[in-house]
């Protein structure tokens, strides 16, 4: 298996079936950078209001964001829950830190205090059950850090 992402929420469940499982670029990181190793390309467009829209760049983008949905509805999910939203944060950089997945651009400096816990919470991690978008809808959630794992590349 494939690790292609690691992320961090303050609703573990709530982020993956609402901003990754479905969704639109605009709103996930892992959607963009999944479309991006897809080789779509994106496109940024001032609104009036000032912020920025992003879309994939097709004549139909919702041809490109099903495509995305598709690859990352057949991928498998791991999550550990943490004490509190910002371990979930910091701890999410010590994940990337050592499991170095494929999409993830960023890595961050992970407070070094934490690593017996942050040891202990892998373990719990990478031991926990896969899990498919479908079976985490009903999982318990809260702030944590979650793990996409996939059988083939982008």
């Amino acid at each position: 298996m494939i690790i292609v992402y690691v992320g961090d929420s303050k609703d573990v469940i709530k982020r993956i079936r609402t901003n990754h499982c479905r969704g639109n670029v605009e709103g996930s990181a892992l959607r963009k950078h999944v479309a991006q190793a897809k080789d779509y390309r994106i496109k940024k467009t001032r609104r009036p209001s000032g912020s920025t829209r992003i879309r994939i760049d097709l004549p139909d983008p919702h041809r490109g964001e099903q495509d995305v949905s598709d690859y990352i509805r057949s991928g498998e999910w791991k999550y550990v829950l943490c004490a509190s939203a910002s371990e979930a944060e910091d701890f999410q950089w010590y994940v990337i830190d050592q499991l170095n997945p494929l999409l993830n651009r960023t890595q961050k400096p992970w407070n070094r205090g934490n690593l017996q816990r942050y040891y202990a919470l892998l373990a719990q991690l990478t031991n926990s059950p896969v899990l498919t978008c479908e079976q985490i809808r009903s999982m318990q959630s809260g702030p944590g850090v979650y793990v996409l794992y996939h059988q083939r590349r982008p």
